[in-house]
């Protein structure tokens, strides 16, 4: 049954480990691959694999692809790789169509990219429900084949209560993502940080608006260290002694703390801190302003 011509070709993308340049190669190679397993014996399945030198775990995970008809559907923008199918194939039916929407899932998108879309997802709509874990405890050695099989049996088990089975080695647990949650603050910073910066904005003179680059209010929030300084100070120079006559008020700390939303660089948010807490030192009156900012926004 093996040298089936049906299953030659299959033999040879497995052996080789080429499973097709396009999605719906991929896909067809996944559908010839259930089909083997729902047409031989357990045992013949296991000869099989070893013959072809396949991981069960792909083995199931192909199998997994073809049972998946969303994928059918939205075959034109799947990418080739088989591991991003099925990153997109673990994906609730809401977690499915919003990445199909936003554009998410597309022929050269990675399983990383998915898999790190997928659990923000889940964190930012509170989708993310805990997991229930439980063990299996063999009485006898398993071999790959066995935990193959026993992996399918789980999932059709697991299926009929809208779970899904998933191996230790392939759970993501969910950590709180500090980033999220910060980002989260920003549109309520922002609006604080332009009530603050509109006064002085009105008062600036087209010119001088003209020399900072910025021709609305919103443009204040893009200007860099050294032009907000400006914007904020725009008789005084950037450096020297007169620069030292500054006086600092909230907005300045405002706008600080966007900074440390916006930026994924661990030392810049090191420095940005250390900026404030520099700060406090030569502004004692912005003490109570810059802990509260601080805690609100940069925790």
């Amino acid at each position: 049954m093996e040298d089936d011509s049906l299953f030659c070709g299959l033999k040879i993308s497995l052996i080789e480990k080429d499973y097709g340049n396009t999605a719906a190669e991929v896909l067809q190679t996944c559908a010839l691959v259930a089909q083997y397993a729902d047409e031989h014996t357990p045992e013949q399945v296991k000869a099989f694999q070893e013959s072809v030198q396949i991981n069960p775990q792909v083995w199931s995970r192909l199998i997994a692809l073809h049972k998946d008809k969303r994928l059918k559907a939205h075959e034109e923008r799947l990418p080739r790789s088989y591991t991003a199918l099925y990153a997109i194939s673990r994906m609730k039916d809401e977690e499915f169509e919003a990445a199909v929407q936003q554009g998410i899932i597309y022929p050269e998108s990675s399983s990383h990219s998915l898999l790190a879309w997928s659990k923000e997802f889940r964190q930012t709509s509170g989708a993310e429900i805990p997991p229930w874990k439980c063990m299996v405890l063999p009485s006898k050695v398993l071999n790959p084949a066995d935990i193959s099989l026993l992996s399918i049996r789980f999932n059709q088990v697991a299926e009929e209560f809208g779970c899904r089975f998933v191996d230790a080695s392939d759970y993501i647990p969910p950590k709180r993502d500090k980033y999220a949650d910060r980002k989260a603050l920003l549109p309520a910073l922002q609006q604080e940080l332009l009530q603050l910066l509109e006064p002085k904005y009105v008062a600036l003179s087209e010119q001088e608006k003209s020399s900072l680059g910025i021709s609305c209010l919103h443009d204040c929030l893009q200007l860099d260290g050294t032009a907000f300084l400006k914007f904020l100070f725009p008789n005084l120079p950037a450096r020297g002694r007169l620069a030292g006559k500054r006086r600092y008020e909230k907005d300045y700390v405002l706008k600080i703390a966007r900074e440390f939303i916006l930026t994924d660089s661990r030392s810049t948010r090191f420095n940005l801190k250390r900026r404030l807490a520099s700060l406090k030192e030569t502004c004692p009156e912005l003490v109570e302003v810059i802990d509260h900012v601080v805690e609100t926004y940069m925790a």
